[in-house]
């Protein structure tokens, strides 16, 4: 009698695949045709879904037996190498104590748990050329599934009435969250790009068809400020420059002068843009949310709990719903030691050349992803797959992957086939 025999690399690949679907959103959407999502809605946010929570289970605790099972909580190294990232998800466990709603900033916690640990699965099982192909195409074909929508169902599709009407948001739940993960799926995908892969062509033409169809204007400035700043890392890999620490930095520093000076400028080239500058009235949600601010500034009012609090019951009466929270200082300060921690490894990683211009794009990405939370809740939203990208870049384990050498045998059959992840290499 035969029995199917299924290997251990087939079940990781299928929990991979299922959690990604789940984090950029297309398990929700199935489940719930659109109407799952509770963008905007209050009672629906603070009361969560129920499919989300048994698939946010199930991502945090298949990932943690396998953490237990493997002794990475054992490792020092762990520890170093990811130290300012757990020291964020100690100050949102501290905030659970001062929360205004200690049960909700409890239940989310344990959702951006999960996310942490679904992208520590990924981080630790697979290689960064994997990861950034995987990620960025199973956004692409997100997209694609989006955009046949909108010729059988363009009611769910498309967004209809208010200022954003006809603007496309396919399986998201918001058309700008759409919009910046579809930019961030082809940023991921450029090393390959470059390299003419034509799976990663074929789904970034699609994320860039949403992006247009979304009428985004930070999705557009995300891939436009990417590509360029992607350009100038590579040109530097390819002279040889990353291999230089004192000229690779200079040359990072005049980098940063030159996107400070941008950014001081931002309104006249909204303006210019023919954008709103006041970034669609944020400036002045900011300044009304700033007494409420000022009287918490130190602690917050706990993970995520803003909105459930006395406080924010006369704005949103003024104003309504608009999702995000108030953390203060402490969570501020730990989110930005995260977010240099992150910046650092894949910049230490460029100047050793390793896989450096893979690690050139995930540097972009998490620059831009500190940009991108001045305008909108990226980081860390738990709900978004932003933060997933975010954290599979920021984790760092002591375990290495094997590869192939360019010259193998496996590697040419692969390249010549057209099915192979562009490996990279350390000459330009």
């Amino acid at each position: 009698m035969s029995t199917l025999t299924i290997r251990y690399s087939t079940l990781r690949d299928a929990f991979t695949v299922f959690g990604i679907l789940f984090y950029i959103q297309v398990i929700t959407f199935v489940l719930g045709l659109g109407s799952a999502a509770s963008f905007g809605d209050i009672n629906k946010d603070l009361e969560g879904n129920v499919a989300n929570q048994v698939c946010g289970l199930i991502t945090l605790l298949v990932p943690l037996f396998f953490f237990i099972r493997n002794k990475v909580f054992l490792s020092k190294t762990f520890y170093r190498s990811n130290f300012f990232l757990l020291v964020f998800l100690l100050c949102v466990i501290a905030s659970i104590g001062w929360s205004h709603d200690p049960m909700l900033s409890l239940k989310r916690f344990i959702a951006l748990l999960g996310v942490v640990f679904f992208a520590g699965f990924i981080a630790y099982n697979y290689s960064l050329e994997k990861i950034a192909f995987m990620l960025g195409c199973a956004i692409g074909i997100a997209a694609l599934i989006g955009l046949l929508l909108a010729v059988v169902m363009p009611e769910v599709a498309f967004l209809s009435g208010g200022i954003r009407d006809g603007a496309f948001k396919g399986v998201f739940a918001e058309k700008n969250a759409g919009a910046r993960l579809n930019a961030i799926a082809i940023m991921l995908l450029l090393p390959m790009i470059r390299q003419r892969n034509r799976w990663a062509l074929f789904c970034s033409f699609f994320s860039l068809v949403a992006i247009l169809l979304a009428q985004s204007a930070t999705g557009v400035a995300l891939i436009i400020s990417g590509t360029i700043s992607y350009w100038y890392f590579l040109t530097m890999i390819r002279l040889g420059i990353n291999r230089s620490q004192l000229l690779f930095l200079g040359c990072t520093l005049l980098y940063l002068l030159v996107c400070l000076f941008l950014y001081s400028n931002f309104a006249v080239l909204l303006e210019m843009a023919g954008r709103d500058p006041s970034l669609t009235d944020r400036t002045l949600i900011w300044e009304l949310l700033a007494p409420f601010i000022d009287s918490q500034l130190l602690k917050g009012y706990g993970f995520g709990a803003f909105w459930a609090s006395p406080d924010a019951d006369a704005f949103i009466t003024r104003w309504g719903y608009i999702g995000n929270a108030h953390s203060g200082l402490i969570q501020l300060t730990a989110l930005a030691l995260m977010l240099g921690e992150a910046l650092f490894k894949q910049y230490r990683a460029v100047t050793a050349n390793q896989a450096a211009r893979f690690r050139a794009s995930a540097l972009v990405i998490i620059g831009l992803f500190a940009v991108t939370n001045y305008v909108a809740y990226v980081i860390p939203n738990y709900r978004s797959a932003e933060f997933l990208v975010f954290c599979t870049l920021a984790l760092t384990f002591r375990h290495h992957h094997a590869t192939y050498p360019e010259s193998s045998p496996a590697a040419l059959r692969q390249r010549s086939s057209g099915r192979a992840l562009p490996r990279d290499s350390a000459r330009a």
